[in-house]
């Protein structure tokens, strides 16, 4: 993909205020974001598009995944713990129609990359599963996105970094499958090892 904003650039003008539209850009590269940045947001719209459930939606469900996929992650800042609920304020002030429907399922999908369990709603299921695809895709990749997530947390001690995130990849384990959990069970091993 070129680029993301000018691709959808038309979807999101049917819901979102220009001065918004402008603003994603920004806010998807700043310079604190190592993984959490554009290429992450490609990621999930490549992944939304692949899962073989979304031919089957309508067009208003493929927007709302679309809108979840460039706002759910628009607030970012490491030193918080509250990103999600900042990202959901962000979408509601930028969000131009009145239209209660495409807002509360759009922040019910954002809603749900708070939480270490999958949904069984069908389109909550496809943003989930988007946003946690990099689990499926082994160890190498684990690797390389767990050294960009560090970059990210470099205001955290060594010792510090490695109890929270030690304690959020355990929480990942059960949710995907048994390759993906001895790929887990490895990088636990790696961040203990180097972070002393």
């Amino acid at each position: 993909m070129n680029n993301i904003f000018q691709e959808f650039e038309q979807i999101l003008k049917l819901y979102i205020k220009d001065d918004f539209i402008k603003e994603l850009p920004r806010k998807w590269n700043e310079s604190h974001r190592f993984y959490h940045n554009e290429n992450h947001l490609i990621e999930i719209i490549n992944n939304i598009e692949k899962n073989p459930d979304f031919k089957y939606l309508n067009v208003y469900e493929k927007h709302a995944l679309l809108l979840a996929a460039f706002f759910h992650d628009v607030i970012y800042d490491p030193k918080r713990n509250d990103n999600e609920d900042k990202s959901i304020e962000f979408f509601k002030a930028s969000f131009k129609n009145d239209d209660p429907k495409m807002i509360n399922t759009v922040c019910y999908l954002i809603e749900t990359t708070k939480y270490r369990k999958k949904p069984l709603e069908k389109l909550a299921n496809i943003f989930w599963k988007a946003d946690n695809q990099k689990f499926m895709k082994g160890y190498d990749e684990l690797i390389k996105n767990e050294q960009l997530i560090r970059k990210e947390y470099n205001h955290l001690s060594p010792k510090e970094y490695k109890e929270k995130r030690i304690k959020f990849l355990e929480s990942c384990k059960g949710l995907f499958n048994y390759n993906v959990d001895k790929d887990l069970d490895k990088l636990i091993k790696y961040i203990n090892e180097k972070y002393k």
